[in-house]
């Protein structure tokens, strides 16, 4: 399938497209696949497509004349409530930083705009998908390419000493770690538990320019037998093999986390590790759709499910194995292309019958 004969420009989340997730996991892994040539956009000039992304400035862009747009949207910034105090300042952050020309203090309103203005908004989740359909009739969901980090799964499932826990993300979301801490605690009671965090180890905590913080003694403050290793692409594979149980806490009381994609627990079980995570409605549909019942919600469930784990060696490798197999089928690269093809394909078409 060739796209050569469009003229294609590309808003990143940053301009090396390598550095950002967003882009080396979605459209410029596409565009790679499919060799489809295309340029950093530039407002000025005008394209028959422009894809842009959460980084892009949408206070400029949702005024753009000339081609289609795809709007590649994928938090739920739409589901965050009105009276959330960092939700209320987030358009004027984003102008204080410069990421927008315009000052708009209403960050929703901007985003229903730029939906608006989209031909397509590519989304990550069901509910997020229900709260754009409003705004744009065009919404199909796509998850991550997970190729750059997924290499040589996890075969061996015996435990050694310490057990290992595992949990990688950005430091922003490190705080979510305090949902689990009284279970850690107590699981460390009666085992040699140790939690590995994969992160960036240093990390500004306002606006990404202030405050730089050490994000091992923030996991210290949490639980003291941790270890924090500096994130890449290149070493996340064999620290995911060499740890027991992957974890992914969520506080579903702020919306952003609580409407994530279920990326990670595809991530994690395609490295063939076992996964306990929190009950999002994402998280809890891909369990159930694999056929597992390892979302908690709670601290009592944290502890019981982590401990099943921890007991049984069948139990892990039964659960890797069925978690992997789920998540090759779905997530694998053929899947998402054909997802990424579906949408060029419809601008072809309605392209030809305009």
């Amino acid at each position: 399938m060739s796209y050569h004969n469009l003229k294609i420009g590309y808003v990143p989340l940053k301009s090396d497209l390598v550095t950002a997730p967003g882009d080396y996991r979605r459209f410029a892994h596409y565009a790679e696949i499919r060799e489809i040539d295309y340029e950093i956009a530039s407002f000025e000039k005008v394209y028959d497509v422009v894809v842009v992304t959460q980084g892009a400035d949408i206070t400029l862009w949702r005024d753009y004349q000339h081609g289609i747009i795809i709007y590649d949207f994928i938090d739920s910034y739409l589901s965050i409530p009105k009276t959330n105090f960092k939700a209320l300042f987030r358009g004027f952050f984003k102008y204080v930083v410069g990421q927008h020309k315009k000052l708009e203090f209403s960050y929703w309103k901007t985003i229903k705009r730029m939906c608006a203005r989209a031909d397509i908004v590519i989304c990550a989740t069901k509910e997020q998908q229900d709260d754009i359909l409003s705004y744009c009739s065009r919404v199909p969901i796509i998850l991550d390419y997970l190729d750059s980090v997924v290499q040589n799964a996890k075969e061996n499932y015996q435990l050694g000493s310490p057990i290992r826990l595992f949990w990688e993300g950005m430091p922003s979301n490190l705080f979510q770690l305090k949902l689990i801490k009284n279970a850690l605690l107590r699981l460390n009671q009666k085992y040699n538990i140790e939690l590995h965090i994969a992160t960036n180890l240093m990390y500004f905590r306002f606006l990404g320019k202030y405050g730089l913080t050490s994000a091992k003694k923030e996991v210290g403050r949490i639980f003291e037998n941790s270890i924090a290793h500096e994130w890449t692409k290149e070493t996340i594979p064999d620290l995911v093999r060499q740890s027991d149980i992957a974890i992914i806490p969520i506080d579903s009381r702020y919306s952003l986390n609580k409407f994530k994609p279920e990326n990670k627990i595809l991530f994690f079980w395609r490295m063939g590790i076992p996964v306990v995570v929190s009950d999002i409605p994402s998280y809890i549909r891909t369990m159930r759709n694999a056929d597992l019942d390892f979302a908690c919600k709670d601290e009592v469930d944290w502890y019981k499910k982590i401990e099943s784990l921890i007991l049984d060696s069948s139990m892990r490798q039964a659960t890797a194995i069925a978690g992997k197999q789920y998540a090759d089928r779905i997530s694998n690269t053929k899947v998402i292309t054909k997802e990424w093809d579906n949408v060029f394909e419809s601008i072809r078409t309605s392209s030809s019958s305009s």
